[in-house]
Protein backbone atom coordinates (compact mmCIF):
# COMPACT_ATOMS: atom_id res chain seq x y z
CA UNK A 1 0.00 0.00 0.00
CA UNK A 2 1.27 3.43 -0.98
CA UNK A 3 0.28 6.86 0.26
CA UNK A 4 -0.78 9.28 -2.47
CA UNK A 5 -1.48 13.00 -2.12
CA UNK A 6 -3.71 14.56 -4.78
CA UNK A 7 -3.50 18.36 -5.03
CA UNK A 8 -6.40 20.24 -6.65
CA UNK A 9 -7.44 23.91 -6.72
CA UNK A 10 -10.87 23.04 -5.24
CA UNK A 11 -13.65 20.46 -5.24
CA UNK A 12 -16.30 22.70 -6.80
CA UNK A 13 -18.57 21.42 -9.56
CA UNK A 14 -16.37 20.78 -12.59
CA UNK A 15 -14.59 18.20 -14.70
CA UNK A 16 -11.19 18.41 -13.00
CA UNK A 17 -12.78 18.17 -9.57
CA UNK A 18 -15.01 15.28 -10.60
CA UNK A 19 -12.03 13.30 -11.89
CA UNK A 20 -10.00 14.00 -8.74
CA UNK A 21 -12.84 12.84 -6.48
CA UNK A 22 -13.39 9.65 -8.53
CA UNK A 23 -9.67 8.82 -8.41
CA UNK A 24 -9.47 9.57 -4.70
CA UNK A 25 -12.47 7.38 -3.87
CA UNK A 26 -11.31 4.53 -6.09
CA UNK A 27 -7.74 4.79 -4.85
CA UNK A 28 -8.75 4.01 -1.28
CA UNK A 29 -9.20 0.38 -2.31
CA UNK A 30 -5.45 -0.12 -2.39
CA UNK A 31 -3.79 3.04 -1.07
CA UNK A 32 -3.84 5.72 1.59
CA UNK A 33 -5.32 8.73 -0.19
CA UNK A 34 -4.91 12.36 0.85
CA UNK A 35 -6.86 15.00 -1.06
CA UNK A 36 -5.49 18.52 -0.68
CA UNK A 37 -7.47 21.56 -1.88
CA UNK A 38 -6.08 25.06 -2.23
CA UNK A 39 -9.36 26.62 -1.12
CA UNK A 40 -11.66 26.18 1.87
CA UNK A 41 -15.02 25.68 0.16
CA UNK A 42 -17.22 22.73 1.07
CA UNK A 43 -16.65 19.99 -1.56
CA UNK A 44 -19.40 19.56 -4.14
CA UNK A 45 -18.53 15.91 -4.72
CA UNK A 46 -18.90 13.22 -2.09
CA UNK A 47 -15.77 11.58 -0.75
CA UNK A 48 -15.42 8.23 0.94
CA UNK A 49 -14.57 8.23 4.65
CA UNK A 50 -11.19 6.70 3.88
CA UNK A 51 -10.16 9.79 1.89
CA UNK A 52 -8.29 12.22 4.13
CA UNK A 53 -9.23 15.78 3.15
CA UNK A 54 -6.94 18.73 3.88
CA UNK A 55 -8.13 22.20 2.85
CA UNK A 56 -6.31 25.52 2.87
CA UNK A 57 -7.41 27.50 5.94
CA UNK A 58 -8.13 30.69 3.96
CA UNK A 59 -9.43 30.88 0.42
CA UNK A 60 -7.53 32.90 -2.18
CA UNK A 61 -9.68 35.80 -3.41
CA UNK A 62 -9.05 38.80 -5.64
CA UNK A 63 -8.51 41.01 -2.59
CA UNK A 64 -5.90 38.82 -0.89
CA UNK A 65 -4.37 37.07 -3.90
CA UNK A 66 -0.79 38.33 -3.51
CA UNK A 67 -0.64 37.60 0.21
CA UNK A 68 -2.30 34.20 -0.05
CA UNK A 69 -0.10 33.16 -2.94
CA UNK A 70 2.73 32.72 -0.45
CA UNK A 71 0.81 31.77 2.70
CA UNK A 72 -1.22 29.07 0.97
CA UNK A 73 1.88 27.87 -0.86
CA UNK A 74 3.74 27.51 2.42
CA UNK A 75 0.68 25.79 3.91
CA UNK A 76 0.73 23.32 1.00
CA UNK A 77 4.42 22.58 1.57
CA UNK A 78 3.89 22.13 5.31
CA UNK A 79 0.89 19.85 4.73
CA UNK A 80 2.67 17.62 2.23
CA UNK A 81 5.73 17.47 4.48
CA UNK A 82 3.54 16.39 7.40
CA UNK A 83 1.75 13.72 5.35
CA UNK A 84 5.02 12.59 3.74
CA UNK A 85 3.30 10.67 0.91
CA UNK A 86 5.09 8.33 -1.44
CA UNK A 87 3.95 10.45 -4.36
CA UNK A 88 2.10 13.69 -5.11
CA UNK A 89 -0.13 14.24 -8.14
CA UNK A 90 -1.15 17.82 -8.94
CA UNK A 91 -4.17 18.57 -11.14
CA UNK A 92 -4.79 21.73 -13.11
CA UNK A 93 -2.66 23.69 -15.57
CA UNK A 94 -3.01 26.91 -13.60
CA UNK A 95 -1.77 25.47 -10.31
CA UNK A 96 0.71 22.79 -11.39
CA UNK A 97 3.67 25.23 -11.58
CA UNK A 98 2.52 26.64 -8.22
CA UNK A 99 2.59 23.19 -6.61
CA UNK A 100 5.95 22.35 -8.14
CA UNK A 101 7.44 25.61 -6.87
CA UNK A 102 6.40 25.13 -3.27
CA UNK A 103 7.04 21.37 -3.11
CA UNK A 104 10.52 21.44 -4.60
CA UNK A 105 13.26 20.10 -2.32
CA UNK A 106 10.99 17.76 -0.29
CA UNK A 107 12.43 14.67 -2.00
CA UNK A 108 8.89 13.52 -2.86
CA UNK A 109 8.13 12.84 -6.56
CA UNK A 110 5.50 15.24 -7.91
CA UNK A 111 3.56 14.30 -11.03
CA UNK A 112 1.48 16.90 -12.83
CA UNK A 113 -1.68 16.25 -14.83
CA UNK A 114 -2.80 18.56 -17.63
CA UNK A 115 -6.56 18.95 -17.81
CA UNK A 116 -7.35 21.38 -20.64
CA UNK A 117 -6.91 21.59 -24.40
CA UNK A 118 -3.23 21.27 -25.39
CA UNK A 119 -3.56 24.62 -27.17
CA UNK A 120 -3.72 26.15 -23.68
CA UNK A 121 -0.06 25.23 -23.20
CA UNK A 122 1.17 26.47 -26.56
CA UNK A 123 0.40 30.15 -26.08
CA UNK A 124 0.19 32.90 -23.48
CA UNK A 125 1.69 32.87 -20.01
CA UNK A 126 0.97 29.15 -19.50
CA UNK A 127 2.76 28.29 -22.71
CA UNK A 128 5.78 30.22 -21.45
CA UNK A 129 5.87 29.02 -17.84
CA UNK A 130 4.93 25.34 -17.99
CA UNK A 131 7.92 24.07 -20.03
CA UNK A 132 10.25 25.51 -17.37
CA UNK A 133 8.17 24.55 -14.32
CA UNK A 134 7.56 21.00 -15.54
CA UNK A 135 11.28 20.30 -15.47
CA UNK A 136 10.77 19.99 -11.71
CA UNK A 137 8.12 17.28 -12.17
CA UNK A 138 8.76 13.56 -11.92
CA UNK A 139 6.42 13.09 -14.88
CA UNK A 140 3.58 14.60 -16.87
CA UNK A 141 0.18 12.97 -17.37
CA UNK A 142 -1.53 14.01 -20.61
CA UNK A 143 -5.10 13.11 -21.51
CA UNK A 144 -4.99 12.48 -25.25
CA UNK A 145 -2.66 11.34 -28.01
CA UNK A 146 -2.99 14.75 -29.65
CA UNK A 147 -1.79 16.40 -26.45
CA UNK A 148 1.28 14.17 -26.42
CA UNK A 149 1.97 14.91 -30.07
CA UNK A 150 1.81 18.68 -29.50
CA UNK A 151 3.34 18.99 -26.05
CA UNK A 152 5.99 16.30 -25.61
CA UNK A 153 8.53 18.26 -27.71
CA UNK A 154 8.06 21.17 -25.30
CA UNK A 155 8.49 19.05 -22.17
CA UNK A 156 12.07 17.87 -22.34
CA UNK A 157 11.61 14.75 -20.27
CA UNK A 158 11.10 11.06 -21.02
CA UNK A 159 8.38 10.44 -18.45
CA UNK A 160 5.30 11.63 -20.33
CA UNK A 161 2.27 9.34 -20.47
CA UNK A 162 -1.26 9.49 -21.86
CA UNK A 163 -4.00 8.48 -19.41
CA UNK A 164 -7.63 9.24 -20.16
CA UNK A 165 -10.13 10.15 -17.45
CA UNK A 166 -11.75 7.43 -15.33
CA UNK A 167 -15.31 6.56 -16.37
CA UNK A 168 -17.86 4.70 -14.25
CA UNK A 169 -19.30 1.88 -16.37
CA UNK A 170 -22.09 0.98 -13.92
CA UNK A 171 -25.13 2.31 -15.79
CA UNK A 172 -28.66 0.90 -15.96
CA UNK A 173 -30.03 -0.09 -19.37
CA UNK A 174 -30.64 2.99 -21.50
CA UNK A 175 -34.35 3.78 -21.86
CA UNK A 176 -33.80 5.62 -25.17
CA UNK A 177 -36.40 8.31 -24.57
CA UNK A 178 -36.69 11.01 -27.29
CA UNK A 179 -34.23 13.32 -25.55
CA UNK A 180 -31.15 15.07 -26.91
CA UNK A 181 -28.81 15.65 -23.95
CA UNK A 182 -25.93 18.04 -23.30
CA UNK A 183 -23.94 17.97 -20.06
CA UNK A 184 -21.37 20.54 -18.95
CA UNK A 185 -20.71 24.10 -17.95
CA UNK A 186 -23.01 26.42 -19.91
CA UNK A 187 -20.70 28.97 -21.45
CA UNK A 188 -17.19 29.46 -22.75
CA UNK A 189 -16.28 27.07 -25.54
CA UNK A 190 -19.21 24.70 -24.87
CA UNK A 191 -21.46 26.60 -27.32
CA UNK A 192 -24.85 25.43 -26.07
CA UNK A 193 -26.45 28.37 -27.90
CA UNK A 194 -25.41 26.75 -31.18
CA UNK A 195 -27.07 23.51 -30.10
CA UNK A 196 -30.30 25.39 -29.40
CA UNK A 197 -30.16 26.84 -32.91
CA UNK A 198 -29.58 23.38 -34.43
CA UNK A 199 -32.41 21.84 -32.41
CA UNK A 200 -34.78 24.57 -33.54
CA UNK A 201 -33.82 23.93 -37.18
CA UNK A 202 -34.27 20.14 -37.13
CA UNK A 203 -37.29 20.06 -34.82
CA UNK A 204 -39.93 20.49 -37.59
CA UNK A 205 -38.63 17.38 -39.38
CA UNK A 206 -38.45 15.13 -36.29
CA UNK A 207 -41.25 13.07 -34.73
CA UNK A 208 -43.32 14.93 -32.17
CA UNK A 209 -42.16 14.78 -28.57
CA UNK A 210 -38.39 15.22 -28.91
CA UNK A 211 -36.80 17.41 -26.23
CA UNK A 212 -33.43 19.05 -25.65
CA UNK A 213 -32.09 18.79 -22.08
CA UNK A 214 -29.15 20.65 -20.53
CA UNK A 215 -27.49 19.43 -17.33
CA UNK A 216 -25.18 22.04 -15.81
CA UNK A 217 -24.96 25.72 -15.11
CA UNK A 218 -22.71 28.58 -16.11
CA UNK A 219 -22.33 32.20 -17.18
CA UNK A 220 -24.28 31.75 -20.43
CA UNK A 221 -27.29 29.94 -18.97
CA UNK A 222 -29.57 33.00 -18.79
CA UNK A 223 -28.70 33.91 -22.39
CA UNK A 224 -29.49 30.37 -23.53
CA UNK A 225 -32.79 30.41 -21.66
CA UNK A 226 -33.70 33.68 -23.37
CA UNK A 227 -32.68 32.27 -26.75
CA UNK A 228 -35.01 29.32 -26.20
CA UNK A 229 -37.89 31.72 -25.54
CA UNK A 230 -37.01 33.85 -28.56
CA UNK A 231 -37.01 30.76 -30.80
CA UNK A 232 -40.40 29.67 -29.50
CA UNK A 233 -39.24 26.24 -28.32
CA UNK A 234 -39.49 26.69 -24.54
CA UNK A 235 -41.88 23.74 -24.23
CA UNK A 236 -39.25 21.42 -25.72
CA UNK A 237 -36.09 22.57 -23.91
CA UNK A 238 -35.34 21.77 -20.26
CA UNK A 239 -32.54 23.21 -18.10
CA UNK A 240 -31.87 20.68 -15.32
CA UNK A 241 -29.17 22.68 -13.50
CA UNK A 242 -26.12 21.20 -11.77
CA UNK A 243 -26.49 17.55 -10.77
CA UNK A 244 -24.16 15.60 -8.50
CA UNK A 245 -25.18 12.38 -10.22
CA UNK A 246 -25.90 12.81 -13.95
CA UNK A 247 -26.35 9.05 -14.52
CA UNK A 248 -30.17 9.12 -14.66
CA UNK A 249 -30.07 11.82 -17.34
CA UNK A 250 -27.65 9.85 -19.51
CA UNK A 251 -29.68 6.69 -19.09
CA UNK A 252 -32.90 8.35 -20.25
CA UNK A 253 -31.46 10.05 -23.33
CA UNK A 254 -31.25 8.67 -26.86
CA UNK A 255 -28.75 11.19 -28.20
CA UNK A 256 -25.86 13.08 -26.66
CA UNK A 257 -24.86 16.22 -28.59
CA UNK A 258 -21.55 17.91 -27.77
CA UNK A 259 -20.82 21.32 -29.29
CA UNK A 260 -17.59 22.06 -27.41
CA UNK A 261 -14.74 23.47 -29.49
CA UNK A 262 -12.01 23.16 -26.84
CA UNK A 263 -11.43 20.10 -24.67
CA UNK A 264 -8.87 18.18 -22.69
CA UNK A 265 -10.65 14.86 -22.25
CA UNK A 266 -14.44 15.37 -22.19
CA UNK A 267 -15.84 13.39 -19.26
CA UNK A 268 -19.42 14.04 -20.30
CA UNK A 269 -18.92 12.58 -23.77
CA UNK A 270 -17.28 9.42 -22.44
CA UNK A 271 -19.96 9.02 -19.77
CA UNK A 272 -22.72 9.41 -22.37
CA UNK A 273 -21.14 6.71 -24.50
CA UNK A 274 -20.83 4.43 -21.45
CA UNK A 275 -24.52 4.97 -20.79
CA UNK A 276 -25.49 3.89 -24.30
CA UNK A 277 -26.33 7.24 -25.87
CA UNK A 278 -25.78 7.83 -29.57
CA UNK A 279 -23.03 10.47 -29.50
CA UNK A 280 -22.18 13.30 -31.88
CA UNK A 281 -19.43 15.83 -31.21
CA UNK A 282 -17.32 18.47 -32.86
CA UNK A 283 -13.91 17.12 -33.83
CA UNK A 284 -12.02 19.76 -31.88
CA UNK A 285 -8.24 19.71 -31.52
CA UNK A 286 -8.19 17.04 -28.79
CA UNK A 287 -10.53 14.83 -26.82
CA UNK A 288 -13.52 13.61 -28.85
CA UNK A 289 -11.34 11.81 -31.42
CA UNK A 290 -9.78 9.76 -28.59
CA UNK A 291 -13.27 8.57 -27.64
CA UNK A 292 -15.25 8.39 -30.90
CA UNK A 293 -14.24 6.32 -33.91
CA UNK A 294 -16.18 8.30 -36.50
CA UNK A 295 -19.03 6.34 -38.07
CA UNK A 296 -18.37 3.30 -35.87
CA UNK A 297 -19.40 4.25 -32.32
CA UNK A 298 -20.43 7.87 -32.86
CA UNK A 299 -20.01 10.84 -35.15
CA UNK A 300 -17.33 13.52 -35.36
CA UNK A 301 -18.23 16.63 -37.32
Amino acid sequence: MHSIAIVVPSLKSGGLERVASILANYGTRNHDIYLITLDSKVPFYELKEKVTLDQAPVQITSSNKKKRFFTNGLWLRKTVKRINPDVVCSFGEKYNPYALLFLTGLNIPVYVANRASPLTYLRGIKGFITPFAYKLAAGVVLQTQKSKELLQPRYIMKNTVVIGNPIDLDYPENEQKPIVLNVGSIGGDKNQDWLIEYFKDVRPSTPEGWQLHFVGDGPNRSNCEQLVKDKGIAESVVFQGIQKDPKPFYSQSAIFAFTSTSEGFPNALAEAMAAGCACIAYDCIAGPSDIIDNGVNGFLI
